[in-house]
């Protein structure tokens, strides 16, 4: 199954909008890091407005530009290989959008074999 990559990112109200051609080069980059075949990666990114974004304890100030990118496979490895991978994105994400890394958090979904469906067919 394909890695689908959903990335949000906070900005604020200013921000000039994503270039196609950056969301291009985001989805070529991870499909060669996830070793996807032609069209074996999808990626899909959004943004948050600054305004609808809070962390407990803290007022954020501009320099904190949080990216939160969102990970579903059909499988999920192990952690060792989870760690690699984590840091590969959170690298690659970070240098593409001009981030810090440290401010890019990578999540993993579940597996989804047998909870995701193609164009109504189950992946098994």
């Amino acid at each position: 199954m394909m890695p689908i990559v959903s990335i949000e990112i906070v900005e604020d109200a200013e921000s000039a909008p994503l270039a196609s051609a950056t969301v291009q080069s985001l989805a070529d980059a991870l499909g060669e890091l996830f070793g996807s075949d032609t069209a074996g990666t999808w990626v899909k990114v959004h943004t948050l407005p600054r305004t609808h974004y809070a962390e407990n304890g803290r007022l954020l100030d501009t320099s904190t530009r949080p990216v939160m990118v969102e990970i579903i496979k059909a499988d999920i490895a192990d952690i060792p290989q989870l760690t690699g991978e984590a840091t590969a994105i959170s690298s690659l994400v970070a240098q593409q959008l001009g981030r810090p890394q440290q401010n890019v958090h990578v999540i993993y979904q579940a597996g989804a074999r047998g909870r995701i469906a193609f164009g109504g067919e189950l992946v098994r």
